[in-house]
């Protein structure tokens, strides 16, 4: 039997137990896939849970392991993937009703890549539907409803990777795949009190994942640290000649925690008097003051006065149009969640030509505007939301809240790095990010690597009841007994 203090470990040390033998592959994936059956229709973070797969693959990498075969830190480490990466043979939903029935024929590159590794897949994670390229006013706006923010079931984890955050933050996996276009990885780890890193753009192929915005999508890991964000982040990372938007940068170089003190550490003084929440501001300037006391110098900076969100905005609306034009044709936007869905294509289709052209030269500007930031800062600090986790019910039309920063980003390609950094309003995490020049993720992940080691936010754990001792279904240990393979 596992206790469930050991499935809230980081990767880190699961590995270690693993190669220890402390813990075997099949034992832990038995005792996460228990207490995905306990805790996810609470949860609901999980669209589809691999139960039988996930066996396989745990007992192949016992055998491996066994046998002296060591693929990596990944070996035998149960996860979750965001369910808009194709999974051959395991149905696809991009969290959208048209497509809850829909199997792909192949698995993504980052699948690939981790089952590689031998990592081992639990299951499809929950998200909002289409990865909210359409427009949601409600967490509600999925295939699998509202998933459910583990520090208080009356919140929601943000989207569009909702399940990805609270899986990781519920312990029902040591880490998640997720992907941001806008947000997407940054809030929920945010809202959820984990730690997420959005790669640099290119830096992760994306074959096999769902288009959203062919320019702006990213995948990324969400985990409990920042050094399994990083291990993760080292396995998936790299180019893919099927991707056609894979960059060929050689790969990110590792961390450097201790390199810290001599970076250019800027911040972001935001304006909380006109949007969001005093507690999140306040936990924001005391992650600065940790980081003073432990020697880092930090000096004040400022976004350039540019229209990030618009430009993003309609870059993002252009490319939406486009990515599902065969279902709005097919009528199938009538059967989505969000009323908004088919109204959102009547507009994204108005967005012109020309629009699209000037948003673009924009975005030439705005990225020139931030690599002279970065030539002057190697790292810019900001809280990753305004907010901590909205009320599950609540229409969002009804709160101010705009993200340039975010848009700055993602629109620019740049990668950044969220990791809890204290609580907010009524006890709910907040973050603190990291965002640096393309290409530099080691700079961001240092930077984060650092905070951890000189607090102990992301180590705190949502109250949820706990599930107990998790039994193991009659394992009895190491299962090293011949079976056909696991591809």
């Amino acid at each position: 039997m596992i206790a469930d203090d050991i499935l809230y470990k980081p990767v880190t040390e699961l590995s270690k137990m693993v190669r220890a033998r402390q813990v075997s592959p099949v034992e832990l994936t038995r005792a996460y896939l228990s207490r995905i059956e306990a805790l996810n229709p609470v949860l609901s973070a999980f669209a589809t849970i691999t139960g039988d797969l996930a066996l396989e693959q745990a007992r192949q990498a016992e055998r491996e392991i066994a046998a002296g075969r060591n693929r990596g830190p990944l070996h035998g480490i149960p996860y979750g993937a965001k369910d808009l990466v194709a999974t051959k043979g395991i149905r696809t939903t991009w969290g959208a009703r048209p497509f809850a029935d829909r199997v792909i024929d192949d698995d993504a590159a980052i699948i690939r890549k981790l089952r590689g590794a031998g990592a081992v897949l639990l299951g499809k994670l929950a998200m909002i539907e289409l990865a909210g390229g359409l427009g949601y006013s409600k967490g509600e706006s999925s295939l699998t409803g509202a998933a459910h923010n583990p520090w208080a079931l009356d919140r929601w984890t943000c989207g569009s990777s909702s399940g990805s955050g609270a899986a990781v933050a519920a312990a029902l996996v040591p880490f998640a795949i997720g992907s941001e276009t806008w947000g997407s990885i940054i809030c929920p780890s945010s809202f959820c009190g984990v730690s997420g890193l959005r790669p640099t753009f290119g830096r992760v192929s994306r074959q096999g994942a769902m288009a959203l915005s062919w320019t702006l999508d990213k995948l990324g890991p969400m985990a409990r640290s920042a050094r399994d964000c990083e291990i993760v982040f080292d396995h998936i990372q790299g180019h893919d000649p099927d991707d056609p938007y894979s960059s060929d940068e050689k790969p990110a170089p590792a961390s450097d925690p201790g390199s810290v003190k001599t970076l250019k550490v800027a911040y972001l003084k935001l304006d909380f008097d006109k949007q969001g929440d005093k507690s999140v501001e306040k936990a924001f300037l005391l992650a600065l003051e940790d980081l003073r006391r432990a020697g880092v110098h930090l000096e004040e900076a400022k976004l350039p006065d540019l229209p990030f969100e618009a430009a993003a905005s309609v870059v993002l609306t252009a490319e939406v149009a486009t990515a599902f034009e065969d279902l709005q044709r097919s009528g199938g936007a009538r059967d989505l969640v969000s009323p908004d869905a088919p109204l959102s294509f009547v507009v994204a289709r108005a967005v012109t030509g020309p629009d699209f052209v000037k948003a673009q030269r924009v975005r030439t500007v705005c990225q020139k505007a931030m690599a002279d930031l970065f030539a002057r800062h190697d790292v810019l600090l900001y809280p990753g939301e305004g907010y901590t986790a909205f009320p599950i019910d609540k229409d969002f039309n009804d709160i101010a809240w705009s993200d340039p920063v975010g848009a700055a980003g993602n629109l620019c390609g740049l990668p950044a790095f969220a990791v809890p950094c204290g609580f907010g309003a009524d006890e709910l995490p907040v973050s603190l990010t990291a965002m640096t020049s393309a290409f530099e993720e080691n700079k961001g992940i240092s930077l984060a690597r650092f905070f951890q080691g000189i607090t102990s936010w992301h180590l705190k754990r949502p109250p949820l009841l706990p599930v107990g001792v998790t039994p193991l279904a009659g394992a009895t240990g190491w299962d090293v007994s011949p079976r056909a393979s696991v591809p």
